[in-house]
Order: C-alpha cells, then sequence, then structure tokens
C-alpha cells in the first residue's frame, strides 16, 4: 500500500509543480537571433597602434566594452564571447536599429581622465571633499604605506594614486583631504552641476587620455599589507606633472566611454611619471581596473569578418514551425509507447514530459539561449529518451514471454537493458563534449543543449521510470501480462 500512496504522491506532485511553473517558464526561455530576430556579427581585433600585440586580457577587456554599449543602447541580451587570439562573435537579438548598434560598437573603447572643469583656486577649498564615493586619493609612492594607513583609518572605500618618484608630505596630504572630504555634500552638489542626463556627472573636462599611457603600463602590485594597488605609466610625465598640480585637492576621475570606474583626489604634484592607485581593493577589483586601463591604453580597431542578419517575422515564423513540428512529434510518440508498452509506455510517458520540463527549467536556471540549432539537439534528446524507455520496455516483454513472473522478468529485463541504455548515452554525451570542444559558434550550442538533455535523460528516462515502475510490480498491482503489453498466446512454458 505504501509504494502505491509513494506512485500516486509522486504523480500527482510533479504534475502540480508543472502545471503550475510552466507558464512563466516558457516566457522566461531566452530566445536566439535566429528565433526571435536580430543580427550576429564576428569581429577581427586589431591594435590601433602599430607593432603592438593583441593580448588575451584586450580582446577580454574589449568584449565587455562592447556588452556595456550594447546595454546602453537597449540589445536584448546580447551574447558576447571571443574566439581563437583575435576574434569578438557578437550576437543581439531584438534590435529595432541595427545600423546604430553597429556605429557604436565598432568604435575603441575610449579611456579618460576627467576633472570638474573648475580652476584650482576655486575648488581647493570647496571642492576638497567633493565628487567621489570612494574618497581616493593621489600622493607619492613613497608614502604608499602612510597613506594607505591613514585612508583605511578614514574610510573603508579609500584609495590613493601614488607617484614612483616624489617624497613624503603625502600622509599629511591624504589625511587633509580625507578630513576635507566628510560634511560637504552640499557644495559637491553645487560645484559639479551634474543633471541626470549627463553621463559623466558633472566630469566634462578631459585631463588624460589612453594616447597618454604606456602599452601594458598598468599592473597589480601589493602593499607591505598585502594589499593590492596598481601601479601605472604615462608617456609624458611632465604632464601628469602638470594636471596633478593644478587639481591638488580636486577629483581626477576615470571613466571609460561613459562609465565613471574611480575618482581619486590628488593630492600633491606626481613628477615621476609613474603613480600607484592603492585601496582598499579586493584582488578581482584590482585586476578589472588594470586591465581597463591597459586596454584604454591599446584600444583594438574591430574589423567586420562576417555578419547574419534575421528579421523579426521570419524568427517568429521559425520558431513557430519548430514548436509545432516537435508537439506534433511528441504526441506521435506518445501515443505509441502507450499503444506498444501499455503501463510502462505511460510511465514513459509521464517521465518525458518531466524531462522535457526539466530541461527547460536548467535553460532557465543557466542563462542558455535557445536557438534552431539548439531545439533541434533537444528533439535528438527526446529521441535518445524515448530509445531508452523503449529498449527497457521490449526486455521485460521478452522475459514475461519466456515465462517468468512479472517481478522476476522486471528484475531480469531492468538489469539486462541498463549497461545498453547507458552506453548509448554515454557515447553521446561524449560525442556532445567533443563537439563543444572543438566546435564554434552554432555547433558548440548545438552540443551544449544536446548534453544537457543526455544528462536529464538518464536521470529522469533512466532511474525516474525504473523506479516508478518498481513501485507497482513490487506493490503486485501489475500482475497480467496484458499491463506489458504481452499476449498470452505469446508467453511459451517454461
Amino acid at each position: 500500500m505504501k509504494r502505491i500512496v509513494s506512485f500516486i504522491v509522486i504523480v500527482l506532485v510533479s504534475i502540480g509543480v508543472m502545471i503550475w511553473s510552466t507558464p512563466n517558464l516558457l516566457n522566461s526561455v531566452r530566445l536566439g537571433l535566429d528565433l526571435k530576430g536580430g543580427f550576429e556579427i564576428l569581429y577581427e581585433a586589431s591594435p590601433m597602434t602599430g607593432g603592438a600585440e593583441v593580448t588575451r586580457e584586450s580582446l577580454t577587456e574589449t568584449a565587455k566594452s562592447l556588452e556595456k554599449r550594447v546595454d546602453a543602447l537597449g540589445g536584448s541580451e546580447p551574447e558576447i564571447t571571443t574566439e581563437g587570439t583575435n576574434r569578438i562573435r557578437l550576437r543581439i537579438a531584438g534590435v529595432t536599429d541595427e545600423t546604430a548598434v553597429r556605429e557604436r560598437i565598432k568604435e575603441p573603447a575610449n579611456l579618460t581622465f576627467r576633472s570638474l572643469g573648475n580652476s584650482s583656486e576655486e575648488s581647493t577649498t570647496d571642492d576638497a571633499g567633493t565628487a567621489t564615493e570612494d574618497e581616493t586619493a593621489v600622493e607619492s609612492p613613497d608614502s604608499t604605506s602612510g597613506a594607505g594607513s591613514t585612508d583605511e583609518a578614514t574610510s573603508t572605500d579609500d584609495a590613493a594614486v601614488e607617484d614612483s618618484s616624489d617624497g613624503a608630505a603625502a600622509t599629511e596630504e591624504a589625511a587633509g583631504t580625507d578630513t576635507g572630504t566628510t560634511g560637504t555634500d552640499e557644495a559637491a552638489g553645487t560645484d559639479t552641476e551634474a543633471t541626470p542626463t549627463d553621463p559623466y556627472q558633472g566630469y566634462n573636462k578631459i585631463e588624460l587620455t589612453g594616447e597618454d599611457f604606456k602599452p601594458n603600463g598598468a599592473s597589480v602590485q601589493y602593499d607591505s599589507l598585502n594589499r593590492p594597488m596598481i601601479a601605472i605609466e604615462l608617456n609624458d610625465a611632465s604632464k601628469f606633472a602638470d594636471v596633478t598640480g593644478r587639481l591638488i585637492g580636486q577629483p581626477l576621475a576615470i571613466f571609460l566611454d561613459d562609465e565613471l570606474l574611480s575618482a581619486p583626489s590628488v593630492n600633491q604634484r606626481i613628477t615621476g611619471g609613474t603613480a600607484q592607485i592603492t585601496g582598499n581593493f579586493t584582488r578581482e577589483e584590482a585586476q578589472n581596473l588594470r586591465d581597463t586601463i591597459n586596454l584604454g591604453a591599446l584600444p583594438l580597431k574591430l574589423t567586420e569578418k562576417y555578419s547574419q542578419s534575421v528579421g523579426a517575422t521570419l524568427g517568429q515564423q521559425s520558431l513557430d514551425q519548430t514548436l509545432r513540428a516537435g508537439i506534433l512529434g511528441s504526441i506521435i510518440i506518445l501515443i505509441f509507447m502507450v499503444f506498444m508498452y501499455r503501463v510502462p509506455g505511460l510511465i514513459a510517458a509521464f517521465c518525458l514530459l518531466i524531462h522535457t520540463w526539466g530541461t527547460i527549467l536548467i535553460f532557465n536556471w543557466a542563462g542558455i539561449t535557445l536557438t534552431l540549432p539548439g531545439i533541434a539537439a533537444f528533439i535528438l534528446g527526446i529521441g535518445m529518451a524515448v530509445d531508452a524507455n523503449i529498449i527497457t520496455s521490449e526486455r521485460i516483454k521478452e522475459e514475461i514471454r519466456s515465462g517468468k513472473s512479472i517481478l522476476s522478468a522486471f528484475r531480469s529485463g531492468s538489469k539486462s537493458s541498463f549497461r545498453t541504455v547507458m552506453d548509448a548515452q554515454i557515447t553521446t554525451l561524449i560525442a556532445g563534449a567533443v563537439m563543444f570542444w572543438l566546435g564554434t559558434g552554432s555547433v558548440r550550442g548545438f552540443a551544449l543543449v544536446l548534453m544537457i538533455d543526455i544528462v536529464t535523460s538518464i536521470i529522469t528516462n533512466v532511474f525516474l521510470s525504473r523506479y516508478l515502475l518498481s513501485l507497482l510490480v513490487k506493490a503486485k498491482s501489475l500482475k497480467k501480462p496484458a499491463y506489458f503489453g504481452v499476449k498470452g498466446s505469446e508467453i511459451r512454458e517454461l
């Protein structure tokens, strides 16, 4: 009786969860550009300056920059991946103005160091504590340890940019600046005059650009307390000295395109052409800032090598036709399973529904974009699941025809079919892994969906279906061979 109750509870709970979650689940599936409409571009990256090389870091940072630009233009969850040593593949679905997006994303990343544009006399006192949420500071590398200690005592987010050639006085300057940053929020709001539509938040005067920094001149170092800091090198030490000299007590904000990365305040004139950005960074934050500065110093030129555009109407038509064919084929398969194998076929049909629901659930959790090749792999996985159930049911029928009891036939048929089923599933899984490893683009998408489908199939159509059938068999609810699609005339006497 307990087995029957367990069977009923599993079936009812599973059906209830699927009915409750399926509408939201289907609406949450991310569709690729071939189903939703959009375009795909393959770019080849090359340095803007001669003699330089494309590094893995610069390629990755360029891809991140592209993603931020597309998000700002209203692109629908763009897919941006790096390929090889110098290629970036961009897929954007649901774009209304393709020309505007193309023009915007092909521009090189723009690194700028900006000031508020006020004179030193006016803002030394009024803006001493303005502009930055992280209260960063510019000072000498020889005073790194002192400045770090002062900043740490003042604020958990303090950071400092330091010169590698100058002397002491930095700790005192930092202390004075940190003191000035408290209680001046009203002044900050007045001086910056930033409006909600101003992407630069009032930092409208460009003091330095990426061209002022040496290529790959930024690096992550560690102070005496093992805190990460970013060392930077500039091409023109006198220009940097002039900028820092004019902006003592004022912020010097770092922007990539129109995104504020950091806004250190200048505590002293820096003359060495080498500086350090220190503070309470995590290692990942320091590495990201280093890569961003290096990207700005060596922007990459993007050359379009391949493009594909799909209209929204064509994408919707492809989706409708694919879903219609998949649903029709699935219904025919379920009817065939129930007709040929009776109760085991009915359980197999139920497990196929769970398999389909579970696979879509994984797509949503993992943020996988579904494309036409992905749907093809999904349907192929359903075929593999059906095959697993057919092999198991046929082996059980053969054992019943040989004259064994229902329980004995179930055990023997399940055992003999298990190795065959797992061999087929695992070999397909290996093939998918190889395609994912060696393939690119849609081939990798096909392979990824196929591997997820196979793993879900093993869980639902190998283990779950056998468990549900064993509950009924061991409860002695299936006493007649007809429940397995076996006629009495087909049973051979022992």
